[in-house]
């Protein structure tokens, strides 16, 4: 079953984050609340530096708010354990991380050994349209990927840290929608990727594509670690807001 009982309701109630510095702390996120219903698609929006990083940090339980709560379907993240949330929720980053192994080990990377079937490896990388040029690879999903996956280009990397995720069939995505470094025929085939496996899940986007904006349920826009508006796209375009 999908999530494996988490259904994937989010909700960030007045949260606060700050980081220490030396010269004593910086505030990354002030006073930040939204919610995203199970199966719903969040878009966060800003210029870089806004605070959109650090609510999926937060979300992915690598720190604690400094004020305020986050819960998924109301029980508060830092009640669940690192490996329950590890297994329900998968990130998408904007560096995908490769390992020296194969491309098999890739996919199912943080995986008990043997929890999935060749079936299912093979069926991740098909949703992530990797499958493809896997085939085409000399040893196939036994091929050695290099250090940090020197031997792919920046698109396969992409497509298999999306079939890594995928493989869990996890309630919640995170993604940093990561197609900047790539070139227009990868960007296509992640996006798809991306785009085919959102339903059904809680999708928490990094958003810079207009398209990716416009098709989400929620838009939640950031200046300067607050949330200056949110709403639908058609909502905010027609308060006129910031972000129109």
């Amino acid at each position: 079953s999908r999530g494996l009982g988490m259904r994937g309701h989010i909700r960030f109630d007045n949260v606060s984050f700050a980081y220490k510095t030396r010269g004593g702390n910086e505030m990354v996120l002030d006073d930040v609340s939204f919610e995203a219903l199970p199966g719903q698609v969040v878009a966060l929006v800003g210029k870089s530096g806004s605070g959109k990083s650090s609510c999926i940090s937060l979300l992915e339980n690598f720190y604690e708010p400094t004020g305020g709560t986050i819960t998924i379907d109301g029980k508060l993240l830092t009640e669940y354990s690192h490996s329950y949330l590890h297994q329900r929720m998968s990130l998408v980053g904007q560096e995908p991380v490769l390992y020296s192994r194969s491309i098999r080990g890739n996919i199912t990377y943080g995986l008990p050994p043997d929890s999935l079937s060749e079936e299912q490896v093979v069926r991740a990388a098909e949703l992530a349209s990797a499958h493809e040029f896997i085939q085409e690879m000399p040893d196939g999903y036994d091929t050695q990927v290099g250090e940090r996956g020197s031997q792919l280009s920046g698109g396969q990397k992409q497509r298999i840290a999306i079939a890594r995720a995928l493989c869990r069939d996890p309630a919640v995505l995170l993604l940093d929608e990561a197609t900047s470094a790539l070139d227009a025929e990868s960007e296509a085939l992640v996006q798809a990727a991306i785009d085919r496996n959102m339903k059904g899940r809680t999708v928490i986007i990094i958003a810079h594509r207009l398209s990716t904006i416009r098709s989400a349920d929620k838009i939640v826009v950031m200046r300067k670690g607050k949330v200056v508006e949110q709403g639908a796209h058609s909502e905010i375009v027609r308060r006129g807001g910031v972000y129109a």
